[in-house]
């Protein structure tokens, strides 16, 4: 687990879909809608400039960012020692930011016909439900920058699996958003914006 202060990376958010994007409004009645979209959403589409530095969210305060494996023990006949074999990598990123409005709110809990944004977008251009088999388009992605912007580190296919909010004594509200992605995680000198092909599912 390595711990970021928020003014030692950029972070850019962007849904899997290459067209596609996740927009949380206000309603006429004054309920909260979470739809797709292809123009002006909350959170874009992936793509070049996207994922850069220009697009990174605002107000981050920190970032834990934890890179790991699920390991499965095969134990052999005669042999004391479990082979420790890799089955998939584990990548968890945990943004803590200033709170500003209900976005993450709705995208994770739910809005008020109980279409909940937490897997993404699938291929069709609408919202994922989670139910269904991951595929390309599965999840969110999230392009972390570090300061100077030698390096970036790229995390494909997240789920949005956590969310909770902050109030201090002085009423400053933060949020900590969590995602986890199980597909390898792509480290370069920019943001990787290829599709994640079928193989590295």
């Amino acid at each position: 687990m390595a711990y970021f202060l928020g003014s030692d990376v950029k972070v850019a958010l962007t849904t899997e879909h290459n067209t596609t994007g996740v927009l949380v409004a206000s309603g006429a009645t004054g309920l909260y809608t979470l739809s797709t979209t292809t123009s002006n959403p909350t959170i874009k589409k992936r793509g070049g400039t996207e994922l850069g530095t220009t697009n990174a969210m605002a107000d981050v305060i920190g970032l834990d960012l934890g890179i790991g494996a699920m390991d499965e023990d095969v134990s052999y006949l005669g042999h004391r020692t479990p082979l420790k074999a890799e089955v998939h990598k584990e990548t968890t990123v945990s943004l803590t930011l200033k709170r500003k409005n209900a976005n993450f709110d709705i995208i994770f809990s739910g809005d008020s016909s109980g279409d909940v944004g937490r897997w993404g977008v699938n291929e069709g251009g609408s919202l994922a439900d989670g139910l269904a088999e991951p595929d390309n388009f599965y999840g969110y992605r999230l392009a972390i920058h570090m300061k100077g912007a030698k390096e970036c580190f790229t995390v494909r296919n997240a789920c949005l699996v956590g969310h909770t909010v902050t109030l201090n004594a002085d009423g400053t509200q933060e949020e900590t958003i969590e995602f986890s992605s199980q597909v390898e995680p792509v480290i370069d000198d920019a943001a990787y914006t290829d599709p994640t092909g079928d193989a590295e599912l």
